[in-house]
Parts: C-alpha cells; sequence; structure tokens
C-alpha cells in the first residue's frame, strides 16, 4: 500500500506557468549535467528532478508526470520550429503572447499543418523558446 498517493503514477499532474518555468530550469541543470544520455534523463536525472520539482513547488509528481510533462514540451518544441524556425521576419507580440504575422501567413500555415493552429492564440515566447533549446537541442528527436 502507498504511503503517498501524490507520488502515485495514476494521479493527473496540474501544470500552471510557473511550475512550467521551474520543472524547465531544473531539466536544464540536468541535461548540462549530463543526465540525459539520449532522448530522456538517465536514473539519478529523473530523481533529482522528482525531488527538486517537490522541494521548489511542493508538489510530489512520479517519473510518469515529469515524463509526460517533458514529452509534451518536446512535441509542442518541435511543432514551435517547424512553424517559425526557418521564417524571418516574424515578430512577437508579449502582450498577447504570440507571434506578430498576418492573418494570410497564419492560413497557409494552418493549411500545411493543421497544428499549429494552436500556437496562434498562445505561442511559445522568446525566453521558453531559448529554455526548450537548451533542454531539446542536440537530443535524438
Amino acid at each position: 500500500m502507498r504511503k503517498n498517493v501524490g507520488s502515485s503514477s495514476r494521479a493527473t499532474a496540474t501544470w500552471n506557468s510557473h511550475n512550467i518555468v521551474i520543472f524547465c530550469d531544473l531539466c536544464i541543470k540536468e541535461v548540462e549535467a549530463g543526465r540525459r544520455p539520449g532522448t530522456h534523463f538517465n536514473k539519478d536525472g529523473w530523481e533529482n528532478l522528482k525531488l527538486n520539482f517537490k522541494k521548489e513547488t511542493g508538489h510530489e509528481y512520479g517519473k510518469v508526470q515529469l515524463k509526460n510533462k517533458w514529452d509534451a514540451l518536446k512535441i509542442e518544441w518541435k511543432l514551435w520550429k517547424e512553424l517559425v524556425g526557418k521564417e524571418t521576419g516574424l515578430g512577437w507580440n508579449p502582450s498577447k503572447g504570440t507571434v506578430d504575422a498576418s492573418d494570410e501567413w497564419w492560413t497557409n500555415k494552418i493549411q500545411i499543418n493543421p497544428d499549429y493552429g494552436k500556437l496562434r492564440k498562445k505561442g511559445i515566447s522568446p525566453e521558453m523558446e531559448e529554455k526548450l533549446d537548451r533542454m531539446f537541442m542536440n537530443s535524438h528527436w
């Protein structure tokens, strides 16, 4: 019997933007310490993430919840890189949290990949993109 329900792999993790930033910062620390030998963390990396995330946020998430967030962020990052990675002349609207681009640009992009539509109302800020780059660059994706 488990004593701590919060570490259950079935518990749903709740993520707000503050906790996502903390998670990213902790992931960067583990990546830069060499504890992501391939596409995911090694055993020590996951343990450090669990312990430090609990210390920083008070949330006791297990490896499953943390890995799910890692995977979801990676999917969003890859989609973002496909959308804006090679584009020039795009701006960032910090008040809206979106890319400054014409309706025509968005229509064309969404025709190419309908998943881009979800990034129209909420994009990845330059600060967050830099964090995600540090987390996922040079991984075998």
